[in-house]
């Protein structure tokens, strides 16, 4: 996948929830946890749109499942 798309999604979900988007770049560690675990639920489901939100959610709300 597309790093720098799923950099733009998660960024523009995080602004979603009224977080600092630009604050996760595309080197950062937090990111490179966010892209992996959006690439294994992938495998899973389809909808990237979804996959991203729950991740992001997750993240945010500092989800044992995250």
């Amino acid at each position: 996948m597309d790093r720098k798309f799923i950099l733009k999604m998660v960024q523009n979900c995080l602004k979603q929830y009224n977080e600092d988007g630009d604050s996760i770049t595309l080197n950062s560690r937090i990111f490179k946890e966010i892209y992996n675990k959006i690439v294994a639920a992938k495998k899973e489901d389809d909808d990237l749109y979804d996959i991203v939100n729950d991740v992001v959610y997750g993240y945010i709300t500092d989800s044992p499942y995250f």
